[in-house]
């Protein structure tokens, strides 16, 4: 595996920090706003990810939540992996904040449905997908907080609009949509080894306007594993990332607007040992034109091309964690092409559109090391292309009652599967397979209502199906991961299928309380998961795995059975003058409840019954917040098998923010402040992973512009 050290991306965007700096002047205030109830400004905040049309998320069917930017503002949280994590019904495999985490491990779950390495949930950027076009993952870094206006949750009935990545639902994430000239930038300092560099440029002449910012972030990272389970051969997983984003937007007159972007990201990471790294690279370019018309009538197009690199070195570690010895290098370039069409004719709530992603990787893999070299090389690949079409109408009844109904057809393709394996020894070729192109045609369906109750309530349903079409690491690429455990993959895999309703209220009472209760029932058909098949007792070979040491396990992918996620979601926010406090928990015992016996009734992996978080935040005068937040998350299990369980754990954080002049502002951040031991993972080794100890950061924020 190539290191690439620092950063090749970091001098471009330590650049172009520095020329947006000098950009701009003004005496405008720092970025402050009026203290508001956040939950009405949810209800009220305008989206897209739902219908792929602007709809206020309370007039919505779905369970939506709208993260607006000065929440962001007032949560502690280091990046939006962090915030999200107090939304109910949002979790991740492993919830490791991301500037240590393993890509593997940042897969993200709506209501229970994860588990592995792919994420069933679809995450976009400004209507361009984040996940890995090879791996199914999501690098949360790619989308600084500084830069993000809003953040959209659908949880459920995503894919009539979205496609055969959004079986849990979409996650929408929109930058900003400047209409003046400025500049925000701002530096953090923090322990243990906390800095990282951000800096925005706005403009609007004419009708041109558009942003440019980055960011530079670096940590020093913390020892991942459990104090009492650490050797010689735990060290910090460090990490730095360098970000650049930038879109243009040009008014041609007409109704017409025509958009072009292009973002950059480049990281590197050191993963818990000396020997254990990974680094990525990619880079990205979009382009948009629209057409708005009268009476409410629309159409848009949208494209985008994405190229990326992932190296990746494993290692060995032996018994009592003090030496370890190389397992397996790995580079894996991957592409992505997709285009969307989006129509809207301004009558009978009526949207439709058509869209197509392509996507293709190779995974290069070295293994199988003689304490003197890797003995065996490997090379998996193929290609995948997702294309759909989509109708979707909204109309409103005398009684005021809103309906809404939608249709959808995917057609998927898996195609050019392929699986060398050579032996590096003797340079001959050991295996070489052929896998079958494979495709199939799969419709999906939702219908929903919302209805006023009286009094400020309103009742709101909704029913619908779902798609998620296995990654090309699923299909084609083996792995093998800590405590010996081998994972085959599986060409043969059927899409997965979810069928599913909710049924909510919302309440906005006076005095400033807003509640949002949701009930929430779903199956998922074919459920794609790491099947146990055997545990070595001693080193042989079990089919299809190969060659598994003493202690080690045999998995495969497999459309294992049926999942059923169950549960309810509740959010609470009352504002009352400068205080404002805001709870949600989500009650949620995803299960397998159909498929082979020994894991008939077990917990998905990845998935906690109970999540809770609860924030108090004051802005009492004009020049100072402060916020505090407390979150509970529940026990999981860390396989199929539910042989691991990772114990329930306690967090608060700590957001403190004070206006020094009208154009600076100071702000600290305390994470983790009482410093738990909270253990993100444990396998049926007993191996232990933890999360991040108290972490202490503090910097300025500056706000020029004209």
């Amino acid at each position: 595996m190539k290191h690439r050290g620092p950063m090749n991306l970091g001098g471009c965007v330590a650049t172009a920090l520095a020329i947006l700096a000098t950009g701009a002047a003004g005496q405008d205030p720092p970025d402050r706003q009026p203290p508001e109830n956040e939950a009405v400004a949810r209800l009220e905040a305008l989206v897209v990810a739902a219908t792929r049309s602007p709809a206020e998320a309370g007039d919505l069917p779905v369970n939506v939540t709208v993260i607006t930017s000065r929440e962001l503002r007032l949560s502690a949280a280091e990046t939006l992996q962090d915030a999200l994590l107090e939304i109910p019904g949002v979790n991740f495999r492993f919830p490791f904040n991301p500037a240590v985490a393993h890509p593997s491990w940042q897969a993200i779950a709506l209501r229970g449905l994860g588990g592995n390495a792919a994420s069933r949930t679809l995450v976009i950027v400004d209507g361009v997908p984040i996940n890995d076009p090879y791996f199914g993952w999501v690098r949360w870094s790619q989308a600084p907080v500084s830069l993000i206006e809003r953040v959209e949750i659908v949880r459920g009935g995503g894919s009539v609009t979205w496609g055969g990545q959004s079986l849990a639902g979409v996650i929408h994430i929109v930058t900003r949509d400047p209409d003046t000239a400025e500049l925000l930038a701002s530096v953090e300092a923090g322990h243990p080894g906390v800095y990282r560099v951000d800096a925005t440029a706005t403009f609007s002449e004419g009708r041109l306007s558009g942003y440019a910012g980055g960011e530079l972030f670096s940590s020093d990272g913390y020892v991942l594993t459990h104090p009492d389970l650490r050797g010689d051969v735990d060290i910090p997983s460090a990490s730095q990332h360098a970000v650049l984003r930038g879109r243009v937007t040009y008014d041609a007159g007409g109704g017409i607007r025509l958009q072009a972007g292009a973002s950059l990201f480049d990281q590197n990471k050191d993963n818990a040992t000396p020997l254990r790294e990974n680094a990525t690279e990619i880079s990205q370019g979009q382009v948009g034109a629209s057409w708005h018309g009268s009476g409410g009538a629309s159409l848009s197009f949208s494209g985008f091309h994405q190229v990326q690199e992932y190296d990746n070195a494993f290692s060995t570690v032996f018994e009592g964690r003090n030496d370890e010895q190389p397992s397996i290098t790995q580079v894996v370039p991957s592409s992505a092409t997709g285009a969307g069409l989006v129509w809207t004719p301004g009558v009978a709530g009526l949207t439709a559109g058509a869209d197509f992603l392509a996507s293709d990787g190779e995974a290069s893999e070295e293994y199988l090391h003689d304490e003197k070299r890797f003995t065996r090389s490997r090379v998996t690949g193929g290609q995948q292309t997702l294309a759909g079409v989509f109708a979707q109408a909204r109309t409103s009844t005398p009684g005021g009652v809103d309906l809404a109904a939608g249709v959808r057809i995917d057609r998927w393709t898996n195609s050019g599967g392929y699986r060398r394996v050579g032996d590096l020894v003797s340079d001959e070729t050991l295996s070489d397979t052929t896998y079958a192109d494979r495709d199939g045609l799969v419709p999906s369906v939702n219908a929903g209502f919302t209805a006023p109750l009286g009094q400020g309530a309103a009742v709101r349903g909704a029913a619908y199906t779902g798609l998620r079409v296995a990654t090309l690491n699923e299909l084609y690429k083996p792995f093998r991961a800590a405590g010996g455990v081998v994972t085959e993959a599986q060409a043969g895999l059927e899409p997965e299928r979810l069928t599913g309703w909710e049924l909510g209220v919302d309440y906005l009472a006076p005095g400033g309380v807003v509640l949002r209760v949701t009930a929430f029932w779903a199956r998922v058909r074919d459920a794609i998961a790491d099947a146990t098949i055997a545990t070595a007792e001693e080193s042989g070979v079990i089919a299809p795995c190969g060659f598994v040491a003493a202690g080690g396990v045999c998995r495969q992918r497999d459309n294992i059975g049926v999942l059923r996620s169950v549960g309810v979601e509740s959010e609470l926010s009352y504002q009352l003058g400068a205080w404002f406090v805001s709870g949600s928990h989500s009650f949620n015992p995803t299960k397998f409840v159909d498929g082979p016996d020994h894991i008939v009734n077990n917990r998905a992996p990845g998935s906690p019954v109970h999540r809770l978080s609860v924030r108090a935040a004051w802005a009492g005068s004009e020049q100072t917040d402060v916020s505090v937040t407390a979150r509970y998350l529940g026990d999981r299990y860390d396989d199929d098998l539910n042989s691991g369980v990772a114990a329930g754990s306690f967090t608060m954080d700590l957001r403190l923010r004070r206006d020094i002049t009208d154009r600076l502002a100071a702000f600290a951040s305390v994470i983790n402040l009482l410093d738990a031991t909270s253990e993100m993972s444990h396998d049926a080794a007993g191996f232990i992973r933890i999360g991040s100890p108290r972490t202490v950061s503090g910097g300025l924020r500056v706000r020029l512009g004209s």
